[in-house]
């Protein structure tokens, strides 16, 4: 048996891409391989289980056919988290996720066969605002975990990472993240020359890049409008976003829509010119590739696993991020461009954006790297 660890899942949705990570994964596993899957009993933003789901208890989830266990952060949830993993530690323990004591500390602690994930939580510029904390607890896991983890990396930045915080004898393994199957045919959508309408799509928080985004759109010359969705998981950055929205007097125009369902996310996508995330680090990005998936071309960082031949019509376009500051310079060029171009070039370089998603999903056998994955204790 295989218990996967996560700290959001069904039936919330508004934790970003883990869930989305998860849940394909699940969807591509469940058929062949038999697991159980362990997480939180409340949402990311404090949502309780809905009264016809009990916690501390596995109960069948339908979307995905498996069976969850919602543990409460509660005295009595550690019990019995507690108890479930001494009674099950010889099984494999895949954990999504670092920072989440009960759900991440524990098993690595009293379980005997663990798969880590970071999911892109190692990367410097991510730790956040409780920086000393997070390094502390990362020295204590290191201690703890020695050499008895598989390390899941996503990409190649990750085993770096993983390598650098615990050490290079670490046992990593590099499989991509299972994105959302392509759409067969891509999307119907005409672009006019002097209009360009942006999406943000993901969380909002800090290394998003969101509040960048904003303030450089105000200095644009020439409209623009930029849809925001995603849920709000740093209130006082939001609050500087809001700032700089609400403070607006340029041809800028900025529309929160909220926490978008995931299964509209390709949908959503499609409805746009292009996909804007100035992230700080991303060890996939799920909102990128949908956006690929479904021919919506992108403008991201560097720091995402995701590269691009820009010659001729590009299914996205790289700006730098270094000393602490995106290339202004650059975007403001491509979104100049992007604003200029007609409907046949930009429909060269939707045509490419969703043949770039469906090449990288059909070169991998996720079923079978995964499948490895979870054997590798067997």
């Amino acid at each position: 048996m295989l218990y996967i660890i996560t700290e959001y899942f069904h039936p919330f949705s508004d934790a970003g891409g883990p869930i989305r990570s998860i849940e394909n994964l699940i969807k591509a596993l469940s058929k062949n391989h038999p697991l159980k899957l362990i997480t939180s009993a409340n949402s990311h933003q404090g949502e309780s289980l809905p009264s016809t789901l009990k916690s501390d208890y596995f109960v069948p989830e339908p979307i995905t056919n498996t069976e969850i266990y919602y543990s409460q952060n509660s005295i009595k949830g550690y019990l019995t988290i507690l108890k479930l993993l001494f009674k099950n530690r010889q099984h494999a323990f895949y954990i999504n996720g670092l920072f989440i004591p009960r759900l991440c500390f524990l098993p690595a602690l009293i379980c005997k066969n663990i798969i880590i994930s970071p999911r892109g939580m190692l990367i410097n510029d991510t730790l956040g605002k409780k920086v000393i904390f997070k390094k502390f607890y990362l020295f204590l896991l290191k201690q703890i975990i020695g050499k008895k983890a598989v390390w899941h990396a996503t990409d190649k930045a990750e085993v770096s990472d993983i390598n650098r915080v615990f050490g290079a004898n670490a046992t990593v393994q590099l499989i991509p993240n299972i994105p959302v199957k392509p759409t067969q045919t891509l999307k119907y959508y005409t672009k006019h020359s002097g209009e360009l309408r942006l999406v943000y799509y993901g969380l909002i928080v800090q290394k998003k890049g969101l509040l960048r985004l904003i303030e450089i759109l105000k200095t644009l010359s020439y409209p623009v409008s930029l849809d925001i969705y995603g849920s709000v998981k740093d209130q006082d950055y939001w609050k500087l976003c809001q700032q700089q929205i609400n403070g607006n007097d340029s041809l800028a125009t900025f529309n929160y829509k909220g926490h978008a369902n995931p299964a509209d996310s390709q949908t959503i996508l499609a409805s746009y010119d292009a996909l804007v995330l100035l992230t700080k680090g991303e060890n996939f990005g799920h909102s990128i590739y949908e956006s690929l998936s479904v021919g919506t071309p992108v403008i991201i960082s560097d720091k995402t696993p995701w590269v691009f031949e820009e010659s001729g019509a590009p299914a996205g376009w790289i700006v730098t991020y270094a000393n602490n500051e995106f290339d202004t310079h650059r975007l403001r060029q491509l979104l100049e461009s992007l604003y200029n171009m007609d409907n046949n070039t930009y429909s060269l370089c939707s045509t490419n954006a969703h043949k770039y998603a469906v090449d990288f999903y059909n070169a991998h056998d996720f079923q079978a790297q995964y499948t490895a994955l979870f054997n590798s204790f067997n």
